[in-house]
């Protein structure tokens, strides 16, 4: 069972069990298919091709939409994860009944003004994001 890696196509075909296999692909050894294969791809690095071989290729940089969609996930994330630590203690419940005082007020506060500081993040400046600093649990 021949294994072939496609330099045009970035993909790996087995004989016998793909039903096409591209005109430009290689043979290739089954440890260079599991280099590439079923792992974690290294940071920074896609799967490209290097003289019809499979190789790991510096990821080109993110465009400003994808740099913008990235920091939207972030923003996201930050609110969500506060809004999980606010809602874990109890907080907002017990502000309405009138039952928050002292630290807990004083804590509840930091952490709505930490709130307030992600969402008025303008994402539309992605990369150069100064994230606010996440107060302390």
């Amino acid at each position: 069972m021949n294994i072939y890696f496609s330099g045009s196509a970035l993909g790996f075909y087995i004989e016998g069990v793909n039903s096409f296999i591209p005109e430009d692909s290689s043979v290739v050894s089954e440890e260079i298919y599991r280099e590439f294969t079923n792992v974690a791809w290294p940071e920074g690095k896609v799967l490209g091709s290097d003289a019809g071989m499979p190789a790991w290729l510096d990821a080109p940089p993110l465009t400003q939409e994808e740099e913008i969609a990235k920091a939207d996930e972030q923003k996201l994330s930050l609110i969500e994860q506060a809004n999980n630590f606010i809602n874990s203690k109890q907080w907002p419940g017990k502000a309405a009944i009138g039952r928050l005082g002292g630290d807990e007020l004083m804590q509840y506060n930091i952490w709505l003004d930490y709130l307030d500081a992600l969402e008025s993040i303008d994402t539309s400046a992605a990369p150069d994001i100064n994230w606010p600093e996440k107060p302390e649990a």
